[in-house]
């Protein structure tokens, strides 16, 4: 995996064999050519995540509790398998063309965004967390402010002159994640308050749209 992770579908296949202590011929007997190999590679790392999101007993917590588990489990992940982050890359290179062929798509999906939705719903039937909240658009957020800093990690320590990787920073961005994401969904009020600001903006673009002034016509010359 690792040598797929670095190097993606250009990896040299007598490499990984050679890593991997098998003979060349078994690897093109049981996957067919190495972008199968590549696949199963990749089928595995999402499928490492599946069960690593699988094991979270939600249950047990309260809704504000279980989302800050899920978004610092979903962090660790990137902390702990530094390949996913490399294989999303390297996929996302590509368009997604090696995952678009997996017959497996549906279990690479993952149970989070499940699990976000059961939770979220409890929060909302609680009154604990704000109505408008969308499953997927949260999926997207927790994943996004995770994967960002380790997908840019070696520009952004060079910009900026600090380990972004170091223990301290990782924990503390790990908690302020957590913090925000969960300070987000308690804001109840803040659901009504986005929706009066919603209708305000559409108001006012529809004001501006209709006081555009139109071209003006040459005024008529006066006969002399």
């Amino acid at each position: 995996m690792q040598e797929f992770a670095a190097k993606g579908p250009d990896a040299r296949i007598e490499d990984i064999a050679e890593m991997a202590g098998a003979n060349r011929r078994m690897a093109y007997f049981y996957f067919g050519s190495k972008e199968g190999l590549y696949l199963a590679a990749l089928e595995a790392t999402y499928l490492e995540l599946a069960e690593v999101e699988q094991a979270i007993d939600v249950d047990a917590l309260g809704p504000v509790e279980a989302i800050a588990a899920l978004v610092c489990v979903k962090f660790d992940h990137f902390i702990r398998y530094p390949r996913y982050v490399s294989f999303l890359n390297i996929e996302n290179l590509y368009q997604a063309r090696h995952l678009a062929s997996s017959e497996r798509i549906g279990e690479l999906r993952g149970p989070l965004l499940t699990i976000i939705s059961r939770v979220l719903q409890r929060g909302k039937t609680a009154g604990v967390f704000r109505s408008d909240v969308d499953p997927l658009e949260l999926y997207l957020a927790i994943n996004a402010l995770g994967y960002y800093v380790f997908s840019n990690q070696y520009t952004l320590s060079t910009v900026f002159n600090v380990d972004l990787m170091s223990p301290e920073s990782l924990a503390r961005r790990r908690s302020m994640i957590a913090d925000m994401v969960t300070s987000y969904l308690t804001n109840v009020d803040g659901s009504a308050k986005a929706a009066t600001a919603r209708q305000r903006l559409s108001h006012e673009e529809k004001k501006d749209a209709s006081s555009v002034a139109k071209p003006k016509t040459p005024a008529s010359r006066k006969s002399r």
